[in-house]
């Protein structure tokens, strides 16, 4: 069965020249596109529940306010064990939905200056 750690160790066991030649090839055809999609980029990742500090890095705030959010109630998430762990989908909606208040809400303050 081929194993990550049998491949690195092939990887880490090949000359030099061997292995620059390799990492060539994985650039070449691994940014074969200018552009990719979210979902080609984060497909996988929806697989799997994410935790507090990864939760808050992918809604861009601190692990503190994501933190009040659960106590308050204010975001869904579950608990295995005693750890909290978000839904994938259920975050992506959530990130959503914080944005479209933000962009709805205009910039702080709320006062516009008059155009004269």
């Amino acid at each position: 069965m081929i194993t990550a750690e049998k491949i690195y160790k092939d990887i880490i066991n090949m000359p030099v020249k061997e292995r620059e030649k390799l990492f060539a090839a994985i650039a070449r055809k691994g940014f074969d596109k200018d552009f990719y999609t979210h979902e080609e980029v984060f497909d996988e990742i929806r697989q799997s529940p994410f935790t507090v500090k990864e939760a808050a890095e992918y809604l861009e705030i601190a692990e503190i306010t994501l933190r009040r959010w659960v106590k308050a109630g204010s975001i869904n998430y579950k608990r295995i064990g005693r750890n909290i762990v978000f839904d994938p989908d259920e975050l992506k909606s959530f990130k959503r939905s914080k944005q479209s208040e933000k962009n709805n809400t205009g910039p702080k303050g709320g006062n516009v200056p008059a155009t004269n």
